[in-house]
This record gives C-alpha cells, structure tokens and sequence, in this order.
C-alpha cells in the first residue's frame, strides 16, 4: 500500500513540474510588452519649420549716352496735390488716349511715355503716344509735344515699375559720373505692355533726359 501511495506521489509532483516547466517555457517565448506611452503634455523639441523667405526685389539697370529722335507725340495731362493719386491718374489717362485712338483708327509708331513734373504741393503727369501725324480733327483736352534731335542719356530698368526710383538714382549717378547736366523734365517711355507681358516683375521701362 504504502508503495502504491509512493507511486501515486511521485507521478503527482512530476506533473506539477511539467506544468510549471510550461508555463515558464511559455513566460519565455511570449516577448513583455515594450510599448511606451508618450504623454501629450511632452513638448515637442524639433525646430519649427522656416517659412519661405519673399524674393529679393531684383532689377537690371544700365545708363548710357544716346541720341533722341524728332518724334510727334499726341498728349494728355492731369494735376494733382496727392502724390499717391498720380499713379491712378496717369492710368485714366492713357485710357483715355486709347479710346482716342480707336475713335481716328490710328495706330501709334512706338511704345506710349509720360512726363512727370512736381510744383509746391501740386503733381503733373503728362501722358503721350507717338504717332506719324497730328489728328485730322483736334480732340478736346488733347494737345501735341515734338521732341528734338539732342544728346540724352538714357536709364534701361528692367523691374516692378514700383521700384523706378532706383532708375533715376542710377540717372543721377551717372551725370555726375560723367559731369553732365540734365535739362528739361524727364520721361519714361514703357517698352513692355504691363497687359501683355505676365511678368510684371520684369517689365522694360526707357527713361530719358536730355543732356548738355
């Protein structure tokens, strides 16, 4: 009896082990949980982002000695104490100029100009285009300006038309340079059709001032 209950011990204890011995070689193979919860109060250490910087405002400028050519110019003008107004002004202008244009079905011979001049407290801009001959009948608020075969110097500025003071100061450079002196009021002649050409970053404007 006492070998039986022996017996009966014996295969007990070995299937305790064998269950322990599993559930370890289980332990064993099943990897811990690793995961680690970040919290959402931890601040973010990475450097923001650097928002694009604008594009330089770029122009191309370039002064030289010329010669003016006779040229008949078909005008408008308009006055104001506001020199923020001019702009608008000059626009309304060479509106003008092109429903005149069309009216006589006449063709201009070159690229449009303005001149602008400046008294106490009061703005002109003066506004033409270039034609081969004076209008068969006058149109009212309209006149003529000639320009005459001289010596001038001459601005090519290539830009926004909003940074054209960089091309008068390039002008003055260059008198002083070459010790010249301007007469008379200057012009600007526009080479690019801000309509036309979708670069308006790049447009061609011609400044001229005669010389002696």
């Amino acid at each position: 009896m006492k070998i039986y209950v022996l017996a009966f011990a014996i295969l007990l204890f070995g299937s305790c082990e064998s269950f322990n011995f599993g559930t370890k070689d289980k332990d064993k193979d099943t990897p811990a949980d690793t995961t680690t919860t970040t919290s959402s109060s931890t601040p973010d250490t990475k450097p923001a982002a650097e928002e694009p910087k604008s594009a330089p405002e770029e122009t191309v400028i370039n002064a030289e000695p010329t010669l003016v050519r006779p040229q008949l110019f078909l005008m408008v003008k308009d006055f104001s104490d506001n020199p923020n107004a001019i702009k608008t002004k000059q626009n309304v202008l060479f509106n003008n100029l092109d429903f005149i244009l069309v009216k006589n079905h006449l063709i201009p011979v070159g690229p449009p100009a303005a001149w602008h001049s400046q008294q106490t407290n009061l703005y002109m801009v003066e506004v033409g285009v270039p034609l081969a001959r004076k209008l068969s009948t006058p149109e009212p608020g309209t006149f003529y300006r000639q320009t005459k075969r001289t010596k001038a110097v001459v601005v090519h500025f290539f830009g926004r038309r909003s940074l054209l003071p960089r091309a008068y100061a390039a002008m003055q450079d260059w008198l002083k340079e070459n010790h010249q002196t301007a007469i008379g009021t200057p012009w600007e002649v526009y080479e690019s059709d801000h309509k036309v050409v979708k670069d308006n970053d790049f447009l061609q404007t011609d400044i001229y001032s005669e010389t002696m």
